[in-house]
């Protein structure tokens, strides 16, 4: 299984680095957001994607419970869309094949809910390399069973992965759904909801610029031109 990014480590690395004063104000005046726009962060202008909470109203976590007992345990789904420029040399590419989250503490214990169809599994405890930006611990990251070359082996013309220039639009591209210990409060954005929770996403590109082994990571960029803070906690 190929994750040139995404690679599993044995846990999380210790003493993640604090938001500075100036990335805290920021995203105080980002609590609310409605989607996350995402760019590469070697080619901005061509690979992207977009991800969204199911609606567009304060979709919390649900939190799942044994009659009356909270269990700890809740459930988001989101949806990732690959809005990035097909490649010309290269049809169907590129393609998105990996989607993680960075979140505060050390949590573990997630399951992939949606899709079981066996295209995507889920990992924790995984590091995510960002082009010009060293790596970032990653909770979990879910990922698409694909070789070095981003292609799906025995289905060359059926691949893998989220392909490209999709509508960045709410609902488009795959539905995730994930269970697991999220937090029911965040650092200085407060109480949890889905799109809180995706200010930490990451995601992975395979298949760009017409090479068959270029990738690329992007991340949420809250305004054009500007990333989120590296590594968000």
């Amino acid at each position: 299984m190929k994750k040139p990014s995404f690679a599993v480590v044995p846990g999380n690395s210790p003493g993640r680095i604090a938001l500075a004063v100036c990335a805290s104000l920021l995203l105080v005046s980002l609590a609310v957001v409605s989607a996350h726009p995402v760019r590469g962060l070697r080619l901005p202008g061509s690979i992207g994607a977009f991800v969204s909470s199911p609606t567009p109203a304060n979709d919390a976590p649900i939190p799942i419970r044994w009659g009356a007992e909270e269990t700890g345990l809740r459930v988001i789904c989101f949806n990732v869309a690959n809005t990035s420029l097909s490649n010309p040399d290269r049809t169907g590419f590129p393609r998105v094949t990996g989607v993680g989250v960075e979140l505060p503490g050390n949590p573990s214990g997630f399951a992939l809910l949606a899709p079981l169809d066996g295209d995507w599994e889920l990992v924790e405890g995984s590091s995510a390399s960002l082009p010009d930006h060293g790596s970032v611990d990653l909770d979990f990251a879910i990922v698409a069973n694909v070789n070095p070359t981003g292609r799906t082996p025995g289905r060359p013309d059926d691949p893998r992965g989220i392909p490209p220039e999709q509508k960045p639009e709410r609902g488009k591209g795959v539905r995730f759904c994930v269970s697991g210990p999220f937090p029911s409060t965040l650092p200085v954005v407060g109480d949890t909801t889905i799109e809180k929770l995706l200010n930490g996403v990451v995601v992975e590109f395979d298949g760009v610029e017409g090479e068959r082994r270029s990738t690329d990571a992007g991340v949420w960029h809250p305004t054009a031109g500007v990333p989120r803070a590296i590594p968000l906690y």
